[in-house]
């Protein structure tokens, strides 16, 4: 762990050059202008939760906002240089997965399979430079996990499995039984002490790393909006479907989002199963970390047949696949002669890279430009003290640098009733609101989803048409030259 490693790096160059082929123009949709937004928000000092309602943990805002303070501080672009520094933990994340299935294996072809595993992921691509995602970080965090788990650093292991959590909920339940199984010893009678030690360093390293992020919001005085949003409206407000709803509803999308790496995801997730399995009675380190993948891959899908959302939500499990495919393709390659073991390799890494690198040349998009270029002339027109009201639809709010009268952008899973039940006013009193200011502009992804909202638009505002994933209203009170004139620059129809 303490050099590097030349396969690592070139394995991570690899997977850079596959990432930068996709570029960091891909479409701002809703969930990752929710993050840019809180990041922003959380770059001009107001606190996760209290900026930016999200059932997601604080670590979705401050990453984000972290890479916005840097782009004030070099005066770059906000979403750009989030992208670009998701970009460069991404490419992180391959070379410490490489140290992950190098040091679980004791196989560089093992540890460059699993990278490219991980590399070619083509969730992995598509958020490397079009986030941002909390995914990503999450996904660093628990290759981190893991990566001290193995090598039984375990205040390490406890402090990024918090940091993980803290980012996105799920990740929990992998890191925690990963680190209890690989701390686990036979026979247990005469290893006891030692086992209990393991899990109270773990513990120890995660309750470090929750009660600092929990100083930051006392001190913000924003604890209530911690415990609000990263607990209690999970806990009590949110509908969610597990992963055999999802694929019953929608047989199509995992095969559609993720591709034919999706046979990738499935055979590592496998492969992690059955040599966790075979590895039951090892007592070493490494055959406990074996075992530890497998039972938290077995732990992982249990979760998700319980709670299950999207495409998206497979990402957390994307380590144990890499983990799972490198040690398989290790095995098959310590079949043969050294020299074939490694040519073997080389066949896997370049195939899956050149196949992802093939997906994200053919299909790089420029379509973030063309948003930005639209909200810009929308705004033009509309003159500089023009003002917006985005109900889940903050793309404007992010590249106009704008701040939402309001915290909520989600209403969707519970979260509607939750905001009916605790706002002043409830859904009503965000209308009132509404009328009573007049924002200059109300945009929306889908009136569909907001019946409550159309009444107050429809007497009030008048529709221009659409941009991007985006439908805008317009107040009556701007005069109709004004709307006319902004007809004319958004295209589109509802």
């Amino acid at each position: 762990m303490r050099r590097v490693d030349p396969w690592g790096l070139a394995v991570a160059a690899l997977g850079a050059c596959v990432y930068l082929l996709h570029g960091f123009g891909g479409v701002l949709s809703r969930d990752l202008a929710l993050y840019a937004y809180a990041g922003q928000q959380f770059a001009e000092g107001v606190p996760p939760y209290e900026g930016v309602l999200n059932r997601a943990g604080p670590l979705a805002h401050m990453v984000p906002g972290l890479f916005a303070m840097l782009a004030r501080a070099l005066g770059t672009d906000d979403l750009v240089t989030m992208r670009v520094m998701m970009f460069v933990l991404t490419v992180l994340a391959v070379y410490l997965t490489y140290l992950l299935g190098r040091d679980t294996f004791a196989s560089r072809v093992a540890g460059a399979a699993a990278a490219a595993t991980l590399l070619s992921s083509r969730a992995v691509v598509l958020y490397a430079g079009g986030g941002p995602r909390e995914k990503t970080t999450m996904m660093l965090l628990v290759v981190c996990a893991l990566l001290a788990t193995r090598h039984r650093r375990w205040v390490l292991a406890g402090v990024a499995t918090a940091l993980a959590t803290l980012t996105w909920q799920p990740s929990f339940w992998l890191c925690l039984v990963a680190a209890l199984v690989a701390a686990g010893h036979l026979p247990w009678r005469r290893r006891w002490r030692a086992t209990f030690g393991a899990w109270v360093r773990f513990v120890s390293g995660g309750i470090l790393a929750t009660a600092a992020v929990m100083a930051y919001f006392a001190f913000a005085g924003a604890l209530d909006a911690f415990f609000e949003g990263f607990l209690f409206i999970n806990a009590t407000s949110t509908r969610q479907v597990g992963l055999a709803e999802f694929v019953w509803r929608l047989p199509g999308e995992m095969p559609r989002a993720w591709g034919w790496s999706l046979w990738l995801l499935i055979a590592g997730l496998v492969s992690a199963v059955v040599l966790g399995w075979r590895a039951r009675g090892s007592t070493d380190a490494a055959g406990r970390m074996v075992v530890a993948a497998g039972a938290a891959t077995v732990a992982s899908f249990l979760w998700s047949l319980l709670v299950f959302n999207g495409w998206a939500d497979a990402v957390f499990v994307v380590p144990l696949a890499a983990v799972g495919l490198g040690g398989a393709v290790g095995a098959v390659a310590g079949r043969f002669s050294a020299r074939g073991g490694v040519a073997l390799g080389t066949a896997y890494v370049l195939a899956v890279s050149a196949g992802a690198g093939y997906v994200a040349w053919s299909r790089s998009p420029d379509t973030m430009y063309q948003m930005r270029a639209e909200h810009d002339a929308i705004m033009d027109v509309a003159g500089p003290d023009a003002t917006v009201q985005s109900i889940g639809s903050p793309q404007p709010l992010v590249f106009e640098g704008l701040r939402n009268p309001i915290r909520h952008q989600m209403f969707l899973t519970g979260l509607q009733d939750y905001v009916d039940e605790t706002e002043p006013g409830g859904l009503a009193g965000i209308t009132a609101d509404i009328e009573q200011r007049r924002p200059t502009f109300v945009t929306v992804d889908r009136p569909a989803y907001y019946p409550w909202l159309m009444p107050t638009l429809r007497e009030n505002y008048r529709y221009i048409g659409r941009t991007s994933r985006i439908l805008w209203y317009v107040s009556l009170d701007v005069g109709e030259e004004r709307i006319a004139e902004l007809r004319d620059v958004v295209s589109g129809d509802p």
